[in-house]
């Protein structure tokens, strides 16, 4: 979801390129390999027949179905996260309709069949990968307004979040969205959905007022506060993949008015700016929305002396004070040269300054919750001497803090699913690589100083939670970190919707 700034545009534009090759090898080389990954997977204990197949793709009315020595095979099932791109589906089932949906869930539930839902690709954790089914969303695209209503809009299930931006440009209207524009917006809504927005319009799924999904039993049910209220409850937070298969979501929108951009940067007396900023920046107004990066250099860039940069990404919509009185003390220490501030921009050409472009790479994050209170001198001294520590990979790695609080805050942790309220900062730490140019110990080095770091810094700051959007899968005991409090009702609600667990993965809710 929020890749780039670690690594910057021009750096990522030449990765970008240079990967492009890489992918066009290795697709080549997966359609060598029918059904390899899948045999392997199973240990050639399970197959389904061909007829099997030939019923799944008569049912599949509004899409089609592929299997690997199908054209493109490679690249509709490449994951965004490469640490899962070795798991390849025995079948892709393009759905184009809820019926198609359906229809998938009653042909895996038939033949036992493994399966994974997908949109983007861009689970972090390779939830959204599979041995089995891969049941793609992509073709049920769309966002269009509700006929008759006061701003609402109806997006459907497979909509990557580059359609919802068009057409809510369109429409002048916006909602809470994030950067990155080849997300599905199915995942990011599920999961709570972040941005500069949150703290004026609150987290995405606060402003969802109903969808429609498929669940266990294979009905296509329609759930909003008067109608299914338990399962919209848990579709506000509870993370995608667990209750159903989501065909559409309807969101409150709000008008899209200008706004000023800016990305600064500090290079001089990194920790004091950095604790200036944590601390001060917390009682910004809500409409200042940001996100700060201190990125660590690759191994390249270290051997060119490349130093840690401190840099905040954001924006501001109208309000009664100015980008330098909310910057406080940290204003005049600001690298003038390497900055931006956009002033007063339409606000959807305001995105382009802010989108996020990513590409396929390998990578782990991990993720908690702050309240600025709790961020002492002694923790930053901490984050900035495991900087100096990272086992430095081909890629530059980041820390970062996304500004929470707000309108997030204004809304009770049981109210939605999404659990984390009370909070100034959500942080998050990157492990992020590139094979074959790293070797196999310098990535578990790597791994170890993320966790390292992560543990120390959680202490030092009683930093709490995790969250489910970031899914991490070293993260002990998750069920806590990512549902707190709300956990016990949402075991509730799926053994309501999907008692025998059809829906599962690593991390999937258990039923109550």
């Amino acid at each position: 979801m929020d890749r780039l700034m670690a690594l910057g545009l021009q750096a990522s534009r030449r990765n970008f390129l240079v990967g492009a090759g890489r992918f066009a090898g290795a697709a080549a080389a997966v359609r060598l390999m029918p059904g390899a990954a899948f045999a392997a997977e199973t240990s050639g204990t399970y197959c389904p027949p061909p007829s099997a197949w030939t019923d799944l793709a008569k049912a599949v009315k509004g899409g089609a179905v592929l299997r690997p020595e199908d054209p493109f095979f490679a690249d509709i099932c490449r994951p965004n996260n490469l640490r899962y791109g070795a798991t390849l589906p025995a079948g892709i089932a393009r759905c184009g309709t809820p019926e198609d949906v359906q229809a998938c869930i009653k042909w895996v539930k038939e033949l036992a069949m493994p399966f994974a839902v997908r949109s983007g690709g861009h689970n972090y954790a390779g939830f959204s990968t599979t041995p089995g089914l891969l049941i793609d969303m992509t073709l049920m695209a769309g966002a269009e307004p509700v006929a008759g209503s006061d701003g609402l809009v109806r997006v459907l299930g497979g909509t990557l979040n580059s359609y919802v931006y068009k057409q809510m440009e369109r429409l002048g209207r916006t909602i809470t969205h994030g950067r990155c524009d080849s997300v599905g917006a199915a995942g990011f809504l599920l999961g709570g959905g972040i941005g500069f927005n949150m703290r004026k319009f609150g987290m995405a799924s606060d402003l969802l007022r109903a969808t429609e999904l498929v669940t266990a039993d294979g009905s296509h049910v329609k759930a909003d506060a008067a109608t299914e209220s338990a399962l919209y409850w848990a579709c506000r937070g509870g993370a995608g993949g667990n209750f159903g298969i989501n065909t559409s979501f309807t969101l409150e929108t709000r008008p899209a008015e200008p706004v000023t951009v800016f990305n600064l940067v500090w290079t001089k007396d990194l920790p004091k700016v950095l604790k200036l900023l944590l601390t001060e920046l917390a009682a910004a107004p809500d409409e200042f929305g940001s996100k700060i990066n201190v990125t660590i250099p690759s191994w390249q860039e270290r051997c060119a002396d490349v130093p840690l940069k401190l840099s905040i990404l954001g924006q501001l919509h109208k309000s009664n004070k100015t980008l330098k009185e909310i910057f406080k003390s940290t204003w005049e220490l600001i690298d003038k040269d390497q900055s931006q501030v956009k002033e007063n921009v339409p606000y959807w050409t305001a995105q382009d300054f802010l989108v996020e472009t990513t590409f396929p790479y390998y990578y782990q994050e991990k993720s908690s919750y702050m309240k600025a209170a709790d961020i002492g001198d002694e923790a930053i001294a901490a984050m900035f001497d495991w900087a100096a520590k990272m086992p430095a990979t081909s890629m530059p790695v980041a820390f970062k803090f996304f500004q929470v609080g707000g309108a997030i805050n204004r809304v009770g942790p049981t109210e939605t699913a999404y659990v984390h309220r009370g909070y100034d900062w959500l942080f998050s730490v990157e492990a992020n690589w590139w094979r074959p140019t790293d070797s196999v110990l310098l990535i578990e080095q790597a791994l170890e100083w993320q966790q390292r770091f992560y543990d120390d810094v959680n202490r030092r700051t009683k930093a709490q939670g995790a969250f489910q959007n970031f899914p991490d899968p070293s993260l002990a005991d998750w069920q806590r970190a990512y549902y707190g409090e709300n956990l016990a009702r949402l075991a509730q609600v799926k053994k309501a919707v999907d008692p025998a667990m059809l829906f599962t993965f690593a991390q999937a809710i258990r039923p109550a």
